[in-house]
């Protein structure tokens, strides 16, 4: 059998930027800017419609924040991410994230229940008697609408 040594690889590459300014730029930095654009991805990916008819919501779901908010889209799990007031203790927080959805999508909380990721972080949410397109504009709706409100403090 034959023993390898450890491969570590250490990237402190610099790029000269032109284009940019003078000043050379790090790829983390560049990486950063890259993946930054990429947040601009479509509520749409987050998405399901199920043959009966109602939408399921996939999230990821951050307890413990100082309010909730609908966050965005995370372009690398195609999921909404939303932050809650509720701590992850004895269902607390799945709890408020069914109010939460339901103040946000303006219907009653009973059409609201969660599927799968019941101790997770990373939940599929079910939305009776609304059709993706309606999800998808009123939720939209309420991003812009954060967005626009962190934009002018």
């Amino acid at each position: 059998m034959w023993e390898c040594e450890p491969f570590n690889l250490v990237l402190n590459i610099t790029l000269s930027a032109p284009r940019f300014s003078s000043k050379t730029v790090s790829i983390p930095g560049r990486l950063m800017r890259l993946a930054h654009r990429r947040r601009s991805m479509p509520l749409e990916e987050a998405l399901q419609a199920t043959l009966d008819g109602a939408v399921l919501l996939a999230l990821l779901v951050q307890p413990g924040a100082a309010q909730a908010s609908l966050v965005g889209v995370d372009p690398w799990r195609s999921r909404l991410v939303i932050r809650l007031k509720a701590r992850a203790q004895a269902g607390q927080a799945n709890r408020a994230l069914c109010a939460q959805l339901a103040a946000w999508l303006t219907c009653p909380s009973t059409s609201i229940s969660i599927v799968e990721g019941h101790t997770s972080r990373q939940k599929r949410v079910r939305v009776e008697g609304m059709r993706v397109e309606t999800v998808a504009v009123r939720l939209s709706a309420l991003m812009h609408a954060d967005a626009e409100g962190d934009a002018h403090p």
